[in-house]
């Protein structure tokens, strides 16, 4: 079935897995010395953000997949 949410779109070119993917993104969170509490915004990553298929380990950018 293809991905119809946040990977909407996306598979990997090599082995056509449709997910998990490892994808670098931005997220603010509260840290403390002992680790970090609280989401403060969206997980958010674009085009050129890194990543990679869990599946085979294809690696490349968002926009690759």
């Amino acid at each position: 079935m293809p991905n119809t949410n946040c990977l909407h779109g996306m598979q990997c070119p090599t082995c056509q897995s449709i997910e998990p993917l490892a994808i670098e993104a931005s997220i603010t969170v509260r840290v403390y010395d002992e680790g970090t509490d609280d989401q403060l915004s969206s997980t958010e990553w674009d085009e050129d953000s890194y990543c990679d298929c869990c599946e085979c380990q294809f690696v490349g950018t968002v926009k690759d997949l």
